[in-house]
């Protein structure tokens, strides 16, 4: 009888892993709701594991070029709202859909960190082979998920000019709660197990405990990186930026009074702290937490 309980226990938990791995931590494929107030050009990156889709915005005078990374879950059409502001002060825009979501093909059977990272390092190239686009001052602003394997690139590839995230987590917790969304599942044991899971299945569990250890990340950025975190946010609390104040190499860490995890955009001085940002660390020039 112990026995019977026993086999009717894993079955319960595997199903309900499997269920977990599908329904939560596999992202829906979003189709585009909204496109670009400007002109706009299509783009494509074929790899190995798929293609990455999304779209070019050219400037007048193509001072940089921003690079928008949205998060889990995400598409490119989330990130239109920060596209306007950085067109009007001179900046090309590319906004792709990380493999395995929106328009981007994965030919793997799991999306990961790893399939962010690859989008990201992926589209540097691209932007570096294209003599059009001013590769010298690059930036990537990343949201949520997108943030994470930003400062996952800007720990090591020296192509960046600086990094913003937004709304990033910083830890696997986070990173568990921000993945499963509107469903509510105990950290320990089922949210370790659950993400555990998912990075062995994406084949990043080692680099993701080792070599992506995110409190190795967040003190070893090459570029000068900037954090902005709503106190507000519910789904990533406020509590992630302590590492990035107390034990990183991150110049600044901004907190803003927005509701939810999508509006730190919303923020009145948003865009007059990164523009800042950028021009402080031209001059070398550290800027003060706040």
């Amino acid at each position: 009888m112990k026995y019977l309980l026993f086999v009717a226990f894993i079955v319960i938990i595997l199903l309900l892993r499997r269920y977990i791995i599908l329904h939560i931590f596999t992202p829906k494929m979003k189709e585009d709701k909204k496109y670009p107030n400007a002109t706009y050009e299509n783009i494509e990156i074929e790899l190995g594991p798929g293609t990455i889709r999304g779209w070019l915005m050219k400037s007048e005078r193509a001072r940089g070029c921003f690079l928008l990374i949205h998060g889990w879950g995400s598409n490119k059409s989330d990130m239109l709202r920060y596209v306007d502001p950085l067109l009007a002060s001179d900046y090309d825009v590319i906004i792709v859909d990380v493999l395995g979501h929106g328009q981007s093909e994965s030919l793997q059977k799991q999306v990961s960190i790893a399939s962010f990272v690859q989008s990201i390092t992926s589209t540097i190239d691209y932007v570096c082979e294209r003599p059009d686009i001013n590769s010298n001052a690059l930036y990537v602003l990343g949201h949520s998920m997108g943030g994470i394997a930003a400062s996952i690139v800007n720990s090591t590839d020296l192509r960046l000019q600086a990094l913003i995230t937004d709304s990033m987590p910083t830890s696997l917790k986070s990173i568990s709660k921000s993945m499963a969304e509107k469903v509510t599942i105990p950290y320990i044991p089922f949210g370790w197990l659950f993400v555990s899971w998912f990075l062995l299945r994406g084949g990043v569990f080692i680099k993701a405990r080792r070599e992506w250890c995110l409190e190795k990340i967040v003190k070893n950025q090459q570029s000068p990186a900037l954090a902005i975190h709503s106190i507000e946010d519910k789904k990533v609390p406020i509590s992630n930026v302590d590492v990035l104040i107390n034990n990183s190499n991150f110049k600044q860490v901004i907190k803003v009074v927005t509701k939810g995890h999508h509006n730190c955009v919303k923020d009145k001085y948003f865009w007059d702290n990164i523009f800042h940002f950028i021009a402080s660390n031209e001059e070398e020039v550290i800027d003060e937490v706040y």
